[in-house]
C-alpha cells in the first residue's frame, strides 16, 4: 500500500500540450501519457511525497467526483509500473556526500524498494583491493567517492613518471614514494569517513592473498603481471575463502571483466577447462605464449584504463547491492576502447566434477595446469 508516493524528483513532470504530457526527458525512459480529460495529470501533480492516499483522492474527487479511491490507486498503479513513483522516505538518510548516488540509485527502485538500502549497503562493505597499478589506483579513486566502510589496498610498488598518464591517484610530488603510501594519503583527503588499509606487499602465493582477507566481503583483484599466474593464484585464495571476487585487466585497446562467485559460478581455472576441451589451439597458445616471455613496454591510454576501472567499480557495485543485473558473473565482460562499444564473451558454467580448484577434480588430468608453473 503507498505511504506518501511521489513521482521520481529525477524526472521532469511536464505537458506537450492539454491532452499529452511525459515524464522523464531521457531516450529510452521517458513515459507519455495521452490525458484527454486531465485526470492523470491531476493526478501526477499530487504524486509529490507530501500526500497521503486518503488526501490525494479527495483533492482528485474535488475535480472528479466520479472518480472511486480504486479507480486513483489503479492510476497511481500505472505510474508505479511505469518505474517512475517511489516513496518519500522519511526518517531514511545518508551522508549528503552520497545523496547524488541515492537519487541514481532511484532509478532502479520503487514503491516497494528502498534507494537508501543501496547506498546503505555500499557503506557496510569491506574491500580487498589487489593492485595499485593502471587499474587499481582508479578503482580505489571511484571506491573512494562510493564510500565502502573500509578498503584494504595492497602493492609493494613505487610511483614511477610513466604512471602519471593513467594512474590518477597519484601527484607528480608522489614520485619515488611508495604506492600504498601515496594512495593511503590520498584516499583519507577524498573520504574521511572510509577505513583505509594499506598493505605493502608483493603477492606471490596463495597464501599471500589468503592472509589478507580476514573481515573482508569482496575482493577486487587489479594486478595483471605475472599474465594468468596471478589470476589463477588469487582464484585459488578466494574460492578457499569463499570471497567473491571481481577480476579485471586492460589489454592494447580493450578492457576486460569478469566475477568469481565460489560455488554459484565458474572459477578461473573452469574457465581454463572450458577453452582446454573447446579449443584445439588454446594450449599450444599457451605455450607459445609462455615460451617467449614476453614483456611488453607499458601500453596505455588513460581514457580507455578509466573506462575498465569503471566498469569493475560498477560491476562491484551491482553484485554486492543487486541494484542492476551484473554483466560478468559466469562470463567476461569486454569493453573495446576503439568503438565505444561493450560485449560478454560465451558464458562458462561451473565443471564441479572436473576442477581442481572449485570442485573434485584431479589438476594432474589436465596439461594446461602444468604450464603455469614451468615452460617447455
Amino acid at each position: 500500500m503507498y505511504i506518501l508516493p511521489r513521482i521520481k524528483p529525477i524526472y521532469p513532470l511536464y505537458q506537450l500540450n492539454s491532452k499529452v504530457f511525459r515524464i522523464g526527458a531521457q531516450l529510452g525512459i521517458t513515459t507519455e501519457i495521452e490525458d484527454d480529460a486531465g485526470e492523470y495529470w491531476k493526478l501526477a501533480t499530487l504524486l509529490t511525497g507530501d500526500h497521503s492516499i486518503d488526501e490525494i483522492t479527495h483533492e482528485m474527487r474535488n475535480d472528479y467526483p466520479y472518480l472511486t479511491k480504486e479507480d486513483i490507486i489503479e492510476g497511481i498503479d500505472l505510474f508505479n509500473n511505469e518505474g517512475v513513483l517511489e516513496e518519500n522516505l522519511s526518517g531514511e538518510e545518508v551522508a549528503e556526500r552520497y545523496a547524488p548516488n541515492v537519487n541514481y540509485f532511484s532509478r532502479f527502485t520503487n514503491t516497494d524498494q528502498n534507494r537508501f538500502t543501496i547506498q546503505k549497503k555500499i557503506n557496510e562493505t569491506k574491500i580487498l583491493l589487489l593492485g595499485l597499478g593502471g587499474g587499481g589506483s582508479n578503482i580505489a579513486t571511484l571506491l573512494a567517492g562510493l564510500g565502502p566502510k573500509k578498503m584494504r589496498i595492497v602493492d609493494y610498488d613505487k610511483v614511477e613518471e610513466s604512471n602519471l598518464g593513467r594512474q590518477f591517484l597519484y601527484k607528480e610530488s608522489d614520485i619515488g614514494k611508495k604506492k600504498v603510501d601515496a594512495a593511503e594519503e590520498a584516499l583519507r583527503g577524498m573520504n574521511s569517513q572510509v577505513v583505509i588499509e594499506k598493505v605493502d606487499k608483493k603477492i606471490s602465493s596463495k597464501e599471500d592473498v589468503i592472509d589478507l582477507t580476514e573481515d573482508i566481503d569482496i575482493v577486487v583483484c587489479a594486478i595483471d603481471e605475472p599474465p594468468f599466474v596471478i589470476h589463477r593464484i588469487v582464484n585459488e585464495a578466494v574460492v578457499e575463502k569463499n570471497l567473491t571476487c571481481v577480476f579485471g585487466a586492460s589489454q592494447v585497446s580493450r578492457g576486460r571483466v569478469f566475477t568469481v562467485i565460489p560455488g554459484k559460478t565458474g572459477c578461473f581455472d573452469c574457465l581454463n577447462l572450458k577453452y582446454s576441451k573447446n579449443d584445439p589451439q588454446f594450449l599450444e597458445q599457451f605455450i607459445g605464449f609462455r615460451n617467449i616471455n614476453f614483456d611488453p613496454p607499458s601500453i596505455a591510454y588513460g581514457p580507455g584504463i578509466f573506462q575498465t576501472s569503471a566498469a569493475i567499480v560498477d560491476e562491484l557495485i551491482r553484485v554486492i547491492t543487486g541494484y542492476s543485473q551484473p554483466r560478468s558473473i559466469g562470463t567476461q565482460y569486454e569493453i573495446n576502447y576503439e568503438e565505444g562499444t561493450s560485449f560478454c564473451h560465451p558464458s562458462w558454467e561451473r565443471l564441479e566434477e572436473e576442477c581442481p580448484t572449485c570442485g573434485h577434480g584431479n589438476q594432474e588430468d589436465w596439461d594446461i595446469f602444468k604450464y603455469y608453473t614451468r615452460k617447455e
